[in-house]
């Protein structure tokens, strides 16, 4: 089988790669995706696409600095994004166990509530950001 991209779309490929590789570097898959992340990367002087090079010392094909700084960029945000989802997803949680010892909802409305719970802890995080949370004893 016989893929064709064009310029922009191996660019596009390229980045996803590195967004994938990132999230799955730990895991027991890991050779596989860097033998297809070489791979793809060994493309990039056809494509003429700047931020890859070959590293005769180490034998890979590795980003620019400016690449990679690009990508980090994106992983960057999204993993703040999801930093503050799951913050705001447990401190509702917290709220809803303590609220749920003094009233019995039935699961509709339980699921309701801690929507609710999760849309005043982003809109209090969106608003103050996390300068005033805080850890007590």
């Amino acid at each position: 089988m016989k893929i064709n991209f064009t310029k922009s779309q191996y660019d596009t490929l390229i980045k996803l790669v590195q967004y994938g590789y990132w999230i799955t570097s730990d895991s027991e898959n890991n050779e596989k995706f860097s033998e297809l992340e070489q791979y793809l990367n060994s493309y990039a002087m056809d494509f003429d696409v700047k931020g890859i090079e070959y590293v005769k010392e180490y034998g890979i094909y590795d980003l620019s600095r400016e690449l990679e700084e690009e990508i980090h960029e994106v992983i960057d945000q999204y993993e703040e994004g999801v930093f503050l989802d799951k913050l705001a997803y447990y401190m509702a949680r917290k709220e809803f166990a303590k609220e749920s010892k003094l009233k019995e909802l039935n699961q509709e409305e339980a699921f309701q509530r801690i929507l609710e719970l999760e849309e005043k802890y982003h809109l209090y995080i969106e608003e103050n950001g996390l300068d005033h949370l805080k850890i007590e004893k």
